[in-house]
């Protein structure tokens, strides 16, 4: 794929073609590895230069490839993927072989990995949110792979899962994108109208000072584990549908807006690969909200029957 005729493809063929970009620029010899990796990058940036400005209208797909590409365009991001790829890529050639198996990484599935014969090869599909992988989990992945082992396959997700938040913000991030700009003003519910919502926990707890997110919404169904998110690249905050009750206190729903906007405020810090969302500066700021403590009493007692 060269930059001048990326831009006239279709948004699965980029990410076809891409795909076996990423995995030579991985794949590469240590003597080549930086040569290949800005080239690569150079590729990715021109692709996100070539992305329509105006997303109103556009599938849910076309939507999470734009915001995938300007995931990517982030050399942080770009360094992560390269790394993992890097690390996964090596196991897999050590257990199935050179050339037997075909990786792809992306957010388009929501499954976080799919596994399944391609001809004579295995197609290895992962979500972003696994970037996060150590070498030592690449490893085991591998080792169950090539062993058929599912059990053990589930029980190393499981384990990756429970070590912190960084994967379910990276999840949650390419979750957010899924919401059309057409549908930007929808913001009231039942019971409360995230509008007013933002707006009175804007001046009450920032002065007014926060810019409204370009996109305020209600998720599109319950759940019981997460409150609400904001995505920061696409400037999206997205607030759990379960909140959306008469039984629900108005100081439930400010803590949680305020929770987002904290995040909004300060953006993300990262420090070597990792990407930090919850600093300790953000944990002070979140304690320091008036109902922060009914507020997490609340949330926790009730999160199940939201």
């Amino acid at each position: 794929m060269t930059e001048r005729k990326s831009v006239s493809l279709s948004p699965a063929q980029i990410t076809e073609q891409l795909q076996a970009i990423l995995n030579k620029t991985a794949s590469a010899e240590n003597y080549q590895l930086e040569r290949e990796t800005v080239k690569t990058y150079n590729l990715i940036v021109n692709i996100e230069q070539s992305l329509p400005k105006d997303e109103k209208g556009l599938s849910n797909y076309y939507l999470l490839f734009n915001a995938w590409i300007r995931w990517l365009s982030d050399w942080n991001n770009y360094s992560l993927n390269l790394l993992h790829r890097r690390r996964l890529i090596g196991h897999l050639e050590l257990q199935l072989g050179k050339g037997k198996f075909i990786l792809e990484i992306y957010p388009y599935s929501s499954k976080l990995y799919g596994i399944k014969p391609e001809g004579w090869k295995t197609l290895i599909q992962l979500h972003e949110a696994l970037d996060y992988m150590t070498e030592y989990d690449c490893k085991r992945f591998a080792a169950s792979v090539k062993r058929h082992r599912w059990s053990d396959l589930k029980q190393l997700i499981a384990e990756y899962q429970g070590r912190g938040s960084q994967w379910k913000e990276l999840s949650l991030h390419f979750q957010q994108t899924k919401v059309n700009p057409t549908h930007e003003n929808q913001t009231r519910g039942r019971y409360y109208d995230l509008e007013k919502v933002f707006s009175a926990c804007n001046q009450r707890n920032f002065g007014g000072k926060i810019a409204r997110p370009k996109v305020i919404h209600w998720s599109p169904r319950v759940n019981h584990s997460t409150m609400g998110s904001y995505n920061v690249n696409e400037d999206i905050l997205m607030i759990n549908r379960g909140l959306d009750r008469p039984d629900v206190p108005a100081y439930v729903l400010d803590f949680v807006m305020y929770h987002e906007l904290l995040h909004k405020a300060l953006g993300i810090k990262t420090s070597g690969s990792r990407r930090m969302a919850h600093t300790k500066e953000f944990r002070e700021l979140e304690q320091s909200h008036p109902d922060y403590e009914r507020a997490q009493a609340f949330i926790q007692k009730n999160a199940k029957r939201l």
